[in-house]
């Protein structure tokens, strides 16, 4: 952080990126601390350092938008820290705060100020001479020092804003125009030749379909017809088209049988070579342990 001023745009994005993970941790266990603890004044306090962490991830979100590599676009892609960081996707997905949805009548209220009032002049004019004497000596010592000056919100925006005054031209945002693919630069009457053209085309192809479909019909007719005159083949009677539909239905069957029996061997298999893992036995499933942390959650819930 001591040379920060000299960072680039990349650099500074980088930075706050990797805050805004950090901080989406941070949220994500004080607020399952908060969901799951009984003291009730430690409650309130949880609740207080949950806002503020809330407050902080929506400021460090500002300035991942100011310093976006795309100008005045408030989508920010992380892709390649996540991928740079070895994180999964679902890191940076916030969720909603459960006392949101419930009924929470502990209240809280933030005051945000930009300069901190110091209880130091009281406790001087209290005490009176050692105090003041202990003060001369430290000035004294610090005179060479550089005194660095406290910077509230609205300074740090403008200095901020005047660093970057070079690459920004344009104090307004620039707006993002999405092109559909699937859109042509066409006046309206060729439009409607296109749409015709395309039409009648359809029903060109759906009467020729049609067509071929009562030729092929007609042929086979024929073709029965010519191999029932010939004697090669005679009229089916029910009982022998009920034999063949029973034939199509047990070659069904068996097919299903078959498919489901060697699914069961892969599955043994995968089990056997540890790539799986082994499916619980009733005793196991009624005392797992994941279903018990849940109701001990319940439990603490209510309480």
């Amino acid at each position: 952080m001591q040379n920060s001023e000299n960072w680039g745009l990349e650099e500074r994005f980088s930075h706050y990126a990797v805050l805004y993970i950090k901080y989406i941790e941070i949220y994500r266990k004080l607020e399952e601390c908060y969901d799951q603890i009984v003291h009730p004044q430690k409650r309130i306090f949880i609740k207080k350092v949950l806002e503020s962490s809330i407050c902080r991830i929506c400021e460090i979100k500002k300035f991942l938008v100011f310093y976006n590599f795309r100008a005045g676009s408030i989508y920010v892609h992380l892709d390649g820290l996540l991928f740079d960081l070895k994180y999964d996707p679902s890191v940076i997905e916030i969720p909603v705060p459960r006392y949101f949805k419930e009924d929470d009548n502990i209240t809280v209220d933030i005051v945000f100020k930009d300069k901190v009032e110091r209880d130091g002049k009281k406790k001087k004019g209290k005490k009176g001479g050692k105090k003041k004497k202990k003060g001369k000596k430290k000035k004294s010592d610090d005179d060479d020092a550089p005194k660095k000056k406290v910077l509230s919100m609205n300074e740090k925006e403008a200095y901020i804003d005047q660093a970057l005054e070079k690459r920004w031209q344009t104090t307004e945002p620039v707006e993002e125009v999405a092109y559909d693919p699937f859109t042509l630069d066409l006046e309206i009457t060729s439009a409607i030749r296109l749409i015709q053209k395309n039409e009648r085309g359809r029903q060109g192809r759906g009467r020729y379909l049609d067509a071929l479909q009562r030729i092929n019909k007609d042929m086979q007719q024929l073709d029965m017809k010519k191999k029932m005159h010939n004697g090669k083949t005679q009229n089916q009677s029910k009982q022998e088209q009920e034999e063949t539909a029973a034939e199509k239905v047990q070659c069904r069957i068996r097919g299903i049988t078959a498919r489901q029996a060697i699914e069961k061997m892969r599955h043994d298999e995968m089990i056997f070579l540890g790539m799986q893992r082994k499916p619980k036995t009733t005793e196991e499933l009624k005392n797992d342990p994941i279903e018990k942390a849940a109701g001990t959650e319940g439990e603490r819930k209510d309480i």
